[in-house]
């Protein structure tokens, strides 16, 4: 019996093979299929950022007559996925020997999908404004807490002036008052961006603070106060699974940082190293 398809699978299954133009529309189709299943072509273009001729380029890219069976595929997903709601986890139901390679693929495809997502002019500058900021914040609550950890503990092994902003208020407001023009704040937004995120956002953006924002889905409310905004994961990825693609762009950002001046960077760490190392020293040897 042939296993049947999903569209959004097929789509991650042709993604390489598409254009630039027709990947934006294929990632967008993939994160919001309760849109394409109710507006039309010309408004998920404009969504999007693309024509409308490209959202039916991709239509016939996937081998579909149109928009409307585009349609008419997602609101046959949609209800299956309706009826599966109830059902265990399908990790769950697998055989053991499977659940390693299962979700391991998983995560490889949510990196891949990350690649094919990212600008490479906005990374680019991206690394620039890491590179030249004298100050850099990093901001992530909740479940987006781990990559923020990831990024800053990343972050502070190269160079100087790296601060997490911690949810307290008093922190909050000590770190928005020390932020100018020299200063990039990095947004981790891989969950519902709540109020509170937004607040401090939009406070550092009237501050005329860079912000480059890591987001697990293209219409996160965050694009309207980052400069710079980037999707990471795959279809359907909850935000713990998404971290793996998020850790593995921010380890990139933070090495496209070193390449600036490799030098400079090498130096301070292995000088930071060095201090650590001292001190776990005369830590030991008070224990003595």
């Amino acid at each position: 019996m042939e296993t049947y398809m999903s569209i959004c699978d097929e789509i991650k299954k042709r993604f390489i093979r598409l254009s630039r133009g027709q990947r934006k529309v294929a990632q967008f189709v993939i994160d919001n299929q309760n849109i394409i299943a109710t507006h039309t072509a010309s408004d998920v273009g404009k969504l999007i950022g693309v024509s409308e001729s490209t959202v039916i380029r991709f239509c016939y890219a996937m081998e579909l007559s149109g928009f409307s069976e585009l349609q008419e595929r997602i609101k046959r997903d949609l209800m299956g996925d309706e009826e599966r709601s109830q059902s265990d986890h399908p990790l769950i139901t697998k055989k053991q020997e499977h659940l390693l390679s299962d979700v391991m693929n998983r995560d490889i495809t949510s990196i891949l999908n990350t690649i094919q997502l990212v600008n490479e002019k906005d990374f680019e500058k991206s690394v620039k404004w890491v590179h030249e900021a004298g100050f850099l914040y990093v901001l992530g609550f909740r479940q987006s807490s781990a990559t923020a950890n990831f990024l800053t503990c990343t972050l502070g092994n190269y160079r100087k002036h790296v601060k997490q902003i911690q949810h307290d208020v008093e922190n909050i407001v000590q770190q928005i008052g020390s932020m100018d023009e020299q200063s990039l704040l990095f947004v981790v937004a891989l969950d519902a961006v709540l109020e509170d995120v937004l607040t401090i956002a939009k406070l550092a953006k009237n501050k005329n603070v860079k912000i480059v924002a890591i987001t697990n889905s293209s219409l996160s409310p965050i694009r309207d106060y980052a400069d710079i905004i980037f999707t990471v994961g795959a279809q359907k990825q909850s935000s713990a699974e998404t971290i793996i693609a998020a850790h593995s762009f921010t380890h990139a950002l933070v090495e496209g940082m070193v390449s600036q001046n490799r030098k400079q960077y090498t130096a301070y760490k292995k000088a930071n190293a060095q201090i650590e190392s001292n001190f776990l020293f005369l830590e030991k040897s008070k224990i003595i």
